[in-house]
């Protein structure tokens, strides 16, 4: 096939700016190709470029040429035209330093640092080499006389290996930063819905306290001349902490403070299970079929039996008991609670050491009822654990005998509190409950 040149106008161009198809066929198929604008005010230096690279291949790529014949030509062409690979530059055009100005324009101005600049000058002396390769990003620079067919097939090859590994480099970051900024919008997507999720949650729990706390008793509770209060500070918004007091029939009241293990929302369903319990034998109670509610150990034992069997996961410590207001005597039973129950009597007070094992953590775990009198003017004062976690003394014992101290001296939930340095309106470490009973003289 004979080889030949031709020149036809870039659509959209200017009519002296000239497209050079090195191979009219291969144009036709519209085979790939490598961009090369050759900017020099010498029409001799296209032909000779044409002519010196009209069978040049690289990667099975040919060569098309476009012609700018100034620095100010090129630029109206390089702002047109973003798949240039390679820029064949003249230095000495319309001025001196055409083609110095010029290169700051493409890489300060349009900001193409893709493209690839071969600087070529017919005046060596003008511009020196080590200058300009220091000061401005270009591939090669030469002197036209120097440029033999192979030298300038060497230099292109170079340039456009370079091109190559540029654009691929561009081509990654761009993929990367598309990657990056669909996961920041799926994290931004997320975020939003962990935050909707959240406020849901808060919302749930809010409403699951109102709901927890709406079973708790009155905070005072008047029989006879005992009464029975009662302070229940969540760590969380909802509880594992427990209290109740009740009345079983005309002279029984039944009353306990219960911690389940761990606090928040799963811990306060536990709470929930254990109040329908217990009022599942009251009514039995009432009913006449069955009297465990007024025996602590058979509570005990058949609550501990049956979070066995149900499998939930939880135990409780729980100090149950029942007053006989008659009688004056409080039948009670312990399943783990600590502190003791804590009995002051005539401003003394003592703990009932009752050393023993939660519900819901052994199956032969074993339950023994226990009895005392309370007489007039004294009460019976019951803590969770998570009074111990914000006391100041350094272990356990000195904490006890702290909390002792202070409750013998104190007539009010209030006034304890006061006392302990406790100020229950900042977040606690664990969930915080106080049931008192006090037996006032008669009148």
């Amino acid at each position: 096939m004979e080889q030949h040149f031709n020149a036809q106008p870039t659509q959209g161009s200017d009519d002296d700016e000239l497209l050079f198809a090195v191979d009219a066929e291969a144009d036709d198929d519209q085979q790939p190709c490598w961009t090369v604008l050759i900017v020099d005010d010498e029409p001799e230096i296209h032909q000779i470029t044409l002519l010196a690279l009209r069978d040049f291949t690289f990667l099975q790529h040919k060569l098309q040429f476009i012609s700018a014949y100034s620095a100010a030509e090129a630029r109206d062409i390089l702002e047109r035209n973003s798949n240039i690979a390679l820029i064949l530059l003249d230095v000495v055009m319309e001025t001196d330093d055409a083609g110095l100005v010029l290169v700051r324009y493409i890489r300060d101005q349009l900001q193409n640092q893709l493209v690839r600049i071969i600087l070529r000058t017919g005046q060596p002396g003008q511009a020196p080499e080590h200058r300009i390769v220091l000061d401005y990003d270009i591939n090669d620079y030469r002197s036209k006389t120097e440029l033999t067919v192979q030298r300038l097939t060497t230099s292109v090859v170079s340039a456009l290996r370079a091109y190559m590994a540029i654009e691929q480099l561009a081509q990654l970051n761009a993929s990367l930063e598309q990657q990056v900024q669909a996961r920041t919008e799926q994290l931004q997507s997320s975020n939003q819905q962990l935050q909707h999720s959240l406020a849901e949650l808060e919302a749930g729990e809010k409403a699951g306290k109102q709901v927890q706390f709406k079973m708790l008793p009155p905070p005072s509770f008047h029989c006879a001349e005992y009464q029975f209060c009662h302070a229940l500070y969540p760590s969380e918004f909802m509880s594992g902490d427990f209290v109740d007091y009740f009345a079983v029939d005309e002279h029984k009241v039944a009353f306990y403070i219960a911690d389940v293990s761990g606090h928040g929302v799963a811990s306060a369903f536990v709470t929930v299970y254990l109040k329908r319990f217990i009022s599942a034998k009251l009514e039995r109670y009432q009913r006449g079929t069955c009297d465990h509610i007024i025996d602590p150990a058979a509570v005990l034992a058949e609550l501990n039996k049956e979070l066995l069997k149900e499998k939930i996961g939880k135990y409780i410590a729980l100090f149950y008991a029942v007053l006989d207001t008659r009688t004056a005597e409080i039948t009670y039973a312990n399943a783990g609670a600590f502190p003791w129950p804590l009995l002051v009597q005539q401003q003394h007070g003592s703990y009932l050491e009752l050393k023993s094992t939660p519900v819901g953590m052994f199956d032969f775990a074993h339950y023994t009822n226990h009895r005392l009198l309370i007489q007039e003017n004294s009460s019976l004062v019951l803590w969770s654990d998570g009074v111990l976690d914000v006391l100041p003394q350094q272990n356990t014992e000195q904490k006890l005998q702290y909390l002792l101290q202070v409750s013998a001296e104190q007539n009010d939930i209030a006034a304890l509190l006061k006392a302990l340095a406790i100020d229950p309106t900042q977040p606690l470490p664990d969930d915080l409950t106080i049931l008192k009973l006090t037996r006032h003289s008669r009148k």
